[in-house]
């Protein structure tokens, strides 16, 4: 069926399926963050140990099983593969609930990683064959969004829970509702019948595709720009819970309310909103489908300065409760860095014909988590050992700063690829038709 085929609150239901999905995925991911002081505490961890334990155990196998796991969905089924990775993923999140010591968590991360592989690019390969172009960056805004509203349930839920029964019980209460996700998923949403053309020169085979993506230099540059971007993004997400507990003298359910909040509603609203703009900058001049991210993450980057370093001594009163005045920068830093994820993913998809569009958005993921989650929290865990000795209980905070140099590389990373993206965009309008090889793409290899 073709894009037109399906009515608009049909549209709508598979991407609030997709949605929920995409909820749960990330809140599995991101509880370990609200829980790394308690989980430090009893295996008697370093922040180096807990940097590993929330980013790179998992990333490394997300990471590198996201594209043969892509491939498997182009070539097959793109809800069954999204099927099977939730009832994965969720049912070895609740089993974390049962670690003995730091290194069965740490194996049971791992096989989360694994069960997350095939979530993120079979959904976003299905809403672009739901959506057509002009309502593309929405459509994959509005399903970003969904890690924010992760952030909210995932911190404040857990913490909330941690608080009350320990941390053991997040990880069963937030495993279950994925095994009850998988079932609807498999027997509402329909497998779109792509529109597939012949294509009897293309290399089909796994390596033969990721050559042709790459020798798009867009790609190329999208690819570094995001993975640059989410050293600072994953590292902040990481040990923002634990910067507040330490520095700002808040309790872990505090943490986990204000980070939630700011994350679910700024960065939800930064997420949608980008996603509405930028269609309609691009609709002008395609330029603007990455100069758009590009300036929004600079225009970020005073407010994640004021949220590191401003005083611990200063607050501000919201309803009757003292807040570190440190959070308002975050509140406005979270609502701009939303506005260049759906715009970017939607430029990947852009680029590349059906058959493909799942092992694009996998090797874009591919970068976005090896080196921001894999990295990212390790390297600010690293970064926090090795300042103890100079800055004390300060050490965290200057880790924090340091990372944000990834930004501007980031943001120089969007603003190259931009203009070979209006160039690709350009020829595609003129030739009607993808080329039979991705690499005879009339982008400009130069």
């Amino acid at each position: 069926m073709s894009q037109n085929s399906y009515s608009n609150p049909y549209r709508y239901y598979v991407l609030a399926v997709l949605f929920i999905a995409y909820v749960f995925n990330f809140v599995d991911r991101q509880v370990m963050t609200i829980l790394i002081e308690p989980i430090k505490n009893e295996f008697g961890a370093s922040d180096t140990q807990m940097g590993l334990l929330s980013g790179f155990a998992f990333a490394i196998f997300y990471a590198s099983l996201g594209v043969p796991v892509a491939r498997l969905a182009d070539k097959w089924s793109r809800r069954n593969v999204l099927t099977i990775s939730i009832t994965l993923w969720s049912a070895i999140t609740a089993l974390c609930g049962m670690a003995a010591n730091f290194w069965q968590m740490a194996l049971l991360r791992i096989g989360v990683g694994v069960g997350k592989a095939g979530g993120t690019p079979p959904s976003q390969s299905l809403l672009s064959d739901y959506f057509p172009q002009e309502k593309r960056s929405l459509a994959l805004g509005i399903y970003s969004a969904a890690p924010h509203v992760g952030v909210l349930v995932g911190l404040f839920g857990g913490a909330m829970i941690a608080d009350a029964y320990g941390w053991r019980v997040v990880f069963v209460v937030f495993g279950l509702p994925g095994l009850l996700l998988a079932p609807i998923l498999y027997f509402t949403v329909r497998e779109p019948v792509r529109d597939i053309k012949p294509q009897p020169d293309a290399k089909d085979s796994l390596w033969g595709t990721v050559k042709q993506l790459y020798k798009m230099p867009t790609f190329s540059y999208i690819s570094l720009a995001i993975g640059v971007t989410a050293i600072s993004a994953f590292g902040l997400g990481a040990w923002a819970p634990s910067f507040l507990i330490r520095i700002h003298g808040i309790s872990i359910v505090e943490a986990g309310l204000y980070l939630g909040l700011v994350g679910a509603f700024c960065g939800g609203i930064g997420a949608v909103l980008g996603g509405y703009i930028c269609d309609r900058m691009a609709a002008r001049n395609p330029v603007w489908q990455l100069r758009f991210p590009a300036i929004s993450i600079l225009l970020s980057l005073p407010f994640l300065m004021g949220f590191i370093l401003w005083p611990e001594t200063d607050t501000v009163a919201i309803l009757g409760k003292n807040v570190p005045v440190a959070i308002l920068f975050m509140m406005c830093s979270t609502l701009l860095a939303g506005f260049w994820v759906g715009p970017t993913y939607a430029a990947a998809q852009n680029l590349t014909p059906p058959e493909c569009r799942a092992q694009a958005s996998a090797l874009l993921l591919l970068a976005f988590n090896l080196l921001g989650m894999g990295f990212g929290p390790f390297l600010i865990g690293v970064l926090s050992d090795a300042f103890v000795d100079t800055y004390g209980a300060e050490s965290i905070r200057y880790a924090l700063a340091w990372s944000l140099v990834t930004v501007v590389l980031g943001a120089f990373f969007f603003w190259k690829g931009s203009g070979h993206y209006r160039q690709a965009m350009e020829g595609r309008e003129q030739e009607e038709d993808y080329p039979a090889e991705l690499g005879n793409s009339t982008e400009s290899t130069a």
